[in-house]
């Protein structure tokens, strides 16, 4: 039992004693750092803060980071090029803070404690190295070329990217850091060449190549009158595009497409064949008679229906006058007027309903030969030139430059060569009679062929 007693009174004397010691080893920790602790690749085990931050500054004093490049060395910097030159005490006081005094492990910074250890401003020093040496460095380097999708001769491709030289700034600021932290001492720049944005691989284009591909083998229509003008699938492949992330239509190409339609159908400046009362088919000039296509406005909507995606056949609009959707154009109720045999004639659906002598512009002053229509009729006007103020009791402009048909009670006779020393200034004179009757029988709009 004695013997029993003795062991036990030893144990405990070796527990008092062992206990002592760790309890003297924590105190010895709470300020100093536990064994094999690093920081930056310096050892600080069992060193106070003050002596840490001694042997971290004599470490980056003597630092010096290669900026490498195929092997070769592009440039260098000094820790204290790079800002590194404050102390540390702050940072390892946290560091120190963070430790259990009571392990026994060493410390290993991890990545995210490594980048602590920057302190406030520092990283902004190291941003400003590297946007200098970056700008400095990119003055003949190549940029990186995005892919993209381009046409080929009947299909749409997706051309690859290509790789750059060019360094990116926010990189080259990153992998610095990265190796200050990791107590490297050089960076490979290869590493931080600015990237392509979009790859072959990207989801947009190779969404936007089967887009294309789908639109440019659309069944697109156009009419107009009683005509249709399909679009050709070599002419839509040659319209599209792709360019910063969006299939676009060649606005330009549309337009000169409707354009082309336009002259061939459009009669807006157009001289006719026209069949004559008494002179057979004359050719007549063209005048303000007429439709054309607004190509400017019909070029977005014709643009739109592209990029739905969908076949269509798409109605163009007109303006002007003389549109038939059965692709007539002067159509068959007219007022004809023979300059040569000074004759008036006015057609309704066909038939002749009335007719009679007339005269025209003195030689001089002639009434201008044309395809124009009756704009506007008004009773009791006065027409104005240069020279005359001549009221009148019925008048129907017919151009844009005054000339029109009216009553003429000065004029003594009508027809045959009067107009040669009595013509008017350019109107069309109608025996007053005559033009009563017809004034209420023709309605705004209506042709008038003169010749």
């Amino acid at each position: 039992m004695k013997k029993q007693h003795a062991i036990l009174i030893g144990l405990a004397a070796v527990v008092v004693v062992a206990g002592g010691a760790y309890v003297a080893r924590s105190r010895h920790y709470q300020a100093r750092f536990l064994p094999n602790t690093t920081v930056f690749g310096v050892a600080v085990g069992g060193k106070t803060v003050a002596a840490a931050n001694t042997a971290v500054v004599s470490h980056f004093k003597g630092v010096t980071y290669k900026l490498t490049e195929g092997g070769q060395t592009v440039a260098e910097a000094s820790g204290t090029q790079l800002g590194l030159k404050r102390d540390f005490k702050a940072q390892l006081k946290k560091l120190l803070a963070k430790q259990n005094p009571w392990g026994f492990s060493a410390v290993v910074l991890a990545g995210s404690d490594k980048a602590a250890m920057l302190a406030v401003g520092e990283d902004q020093q190291i941003d400003q190295y590297a946007t200098t040496l970056a700008g400095k460095l990119n003055g003949s380097r190549k940029a990186p070329v995005d892919a993209k999708v381009v046409a080929s001769a009947d299909r749409f491709e997706i051309q690859p990217e290509k790789a750059g030289t060019q360094i990116s700034a926010k990189r080259l600021s990153q992998a610095i850091v990265a190796t200050v932290t990791s107590n490297r001492t050089a960076v490979d720049l290869k590493t931080t060449y600015v990237q392509p944005k979009i790859t072959k691989q990207s989801a947009s284009l190779v969404k936007a190549k089967a887009k294309l591909q789908a639109i440019s083998q659309l069944d697109a229509k156009l009419t107009i009158q009683n005509h249709t003008v399909t679009i050709p699938t070599k002419t839509l492949h040659k319209w599209l595009s792709y360019t910063d992330g969006k299939i676009s239509v060649s606005s330009a190409g549309v337009k000169a497409f409707i354009q082309g339609i336009n002259a061939q159908y459009g009669t807006y400046t157009k001289s006719r064949q026209f069949k004559s009362t008494k002179r057979g088919t004359v050719t007549v000039p063209a005048g303000i008679y007429g439709w054309s296509i607004p190509s400017a406005t019909e070029t977005p909507k014709v643009v739109a229906e592209i990029l739905k995606g969908k076949d269509f056949t798409y109605a163009l609009s007109h303006v002007g006058t003389g549109y038939h959707a059965d692709g007539s154009d002067i159509g068959n109720t007219y007022i004809e007027v023979d300059k040569v045999n000074q004759h008036e004639w006015y057609y309704k659906d066909g038939k002749l309903l009335m007719d009679t002598d007339v005269v025209t512009g003195k030689p001089s002053t002639p009434t201008p030969s044309g395809v124009f229509a009756i704009w506007s009729k008004q009773r009791n006007a006065i027409l104005r030139g240069a020279d005359y103020a001549t009221p009148v009791s019925y008048w129907m402009p017919i151009d844009n430059t005054g000339v029109g048909l009216h009553d003429s009670s000065w004029q003594k006779k009508y027809g045959g060569d009067w107009y040669k020393e009595h013509g008017s200034h350019g109107c069309v004179n109608n025996p007053p009679s005559f033009i009563a009757k017809l004034y209420p029988v023709v309605d705004t709009g209506t042709p008038v062929i003169v010749f």
